[in-house]
């Protein structure tokens, strides 16, 4: 009896799935919920188990194919037999070509080779050219400590090691960023190609549809992010002796979104064909950059339920979850207003791309300090503030100029305006 292993549906939004990697090759038992695949959903990478005890009979799609949810991916025979004709195994593999393939099941297990012996990690394409540059055999490639996803072995390791080998000197690097989140390895000038990561093809293939899709209008702001600042520096000990969660700026402006969006709810909405589609519930999208240098935008859902301490708590679980690889397919999925925050990185200020089907996106930059006149009852002063750049990205198909500028000034009023008692 062959039992059917279908591509699942990850998530609510989610039609296809990438395979990255078989744990199991044709001819070999597997055990029931026993991992026998590793798919990839947009930027999230997910194992998937076997739904039955059984022999592999069938591998229907090879490892990069994409293939659409419910599909029949491969084939599990519960009585442990493996169908045979002529001593040979038909393997139908489904790509590009529909290529066809016979293995022969009586030598399938005494003829594995040397890859299949030693390597039991993924190898990327790049790291198994360094590696046969360098000299270095499979079998001392599986005995180095790998930094990624399931112990794998990434470039840097690969570099780090050859490094450490060979005894030789650092390599020249840039100088870092302070308080960088990237754990970047060194960086040389070099002339080679190197081919594009999955999770980079993704994100250029989401921005340049972005971009196709939506004219986009910018409008920005200065923010006097003055009572912020001193409101956390000193409420920070208390915030997080309370409530175990570090106090940022990132949930005032979270918050400052929330509602300005309930007074320009048009910004909540997203465009199918001709029609708007309005949406009571706000899912705020929140960039977060990876220690690969990647990006991933996680959605806050329901953040108009939440208050300031729910928002914080929800942001700093979900850029966790980010950065240690555990978001789920639908954590990435439903966003319907996006805030990135280039400032972090020491950027005045950003026009960021609106991330699809999103009519907006808020991009904030750096908090400096700068001399600003304000002015009083005794006439015009000047002070020292600490001021922010606020970039407003819109859709100009639906969002005109004086409602995107509106809402931009709504979101400066609410976030200059903050009261103590909202935060504790």
């Amino acid at each position: 009896m062959n039992i059917d292993v279908i591509m699942p549906k990850m998530g609510e939004s989610i039609t296809e799935g990438t395979i990255l990697e078989w744990k199991k090759n044709v001819g070999e038992s597997i055990k029931l919920d026993e991992t026998l695949l590793e798919i990839s959903t947009d930027k999230v990478d997910s194992e998937i188990p076997s739904p039955s005890e059984g022999v592999i009979t069938e591998i229907l799609y090879n490892v990069n194919d994409i293939v659409q949810v419910g599909e029949i991916i491969a084939k599990i025979s519960k009585d442990g037999k493996v169908k045979v004709q002529n001593n040979l195994k038909k393997e139908v593999v489904k790509n590009d070509n529909k290529k066809e393939k016979f293995v022969n099941i009586d030598s399938i297990r005494s003829q594995r080779t040397e890859k299949e012996t030693y390597v039991k990690r993924f190898l990327s394409p790049l790291v198994k050219n360094i590696a046969k540059k360098e000299g270095i055999d499979l079998s001392e490639l599986d005995s180095i400590q790998g930094s990624g996803r399931n112990n794998r072995l990434n470039k840097e390791d690969l570099l780090n090691y050859i490094n450490s080998k060979n005894n030789a000197k650092p390599m020249p690097s840039f100088k870092k960023i302070p308080n960088l989140p990237f754990n970047n390895s060194e960086q040389i000038l070099r002339n080679d190609v190197e081919k594009m990561d999955r999770v980079r093809l993704k994100i250029g293939e989401h921005m340049v549809n972005s971009v196709k899709t939506s004219p986009h209008v910018y409008s920005t702001t200065e923010v006097d992010m003055t009572s912020i600042v001193e409101m956390t520096n000193q409420n920070k000990n208390a915030f997080s002796e309370k409530y175990n969660l570090k106090l940022t700026y990132t949930p005032f402006i979270l918050s400052a979104c929330v509602k300005a969006i309930q007074d320009f709810p048009l910004m909540n909405a997203m465009i199918d064909g001709e029609n708007i589609i309005h949406q009571k519930n706000i899912n705020l999208g929140i960039a977060v950059a990876l220690n690969d240098g990647n990006l991933i935008v996680p959605s806050l859902k329901n953040s108009e339920e939440k208050n300031f301490l729910g928002l914080s708590r929800n942001a700093s679980e979900l850029a966790s979850k980010a950065r240690n690889d555990k978001l789920e397919p639908d954590d990435i999925f439903g966003s319907t207003f996006t805030v990135t925050n280039p400032g972090m990185f020491g950027s005045l200020f950003g026009m960021a791309i609106i991330n699809q089907p999103n009519l907006g996106i808020l991009s904030v930059g750096a908090i400096k300090k700068k001399p600003v006149v304000k002015e009083t009852d005794y006439g015009d002063v000047i002070v020292v503030r600490s001021m922010m750049y606020i970039t407003l990205g819109y859709d100009h198909r639906l969002i005109d100029g004086a409602y995107g500028t509106r809402f931009l000034a709504k979101i400066s009023e609410y976030l200059e305006n903050f009261k103590l008692n909202e935060i504790i």
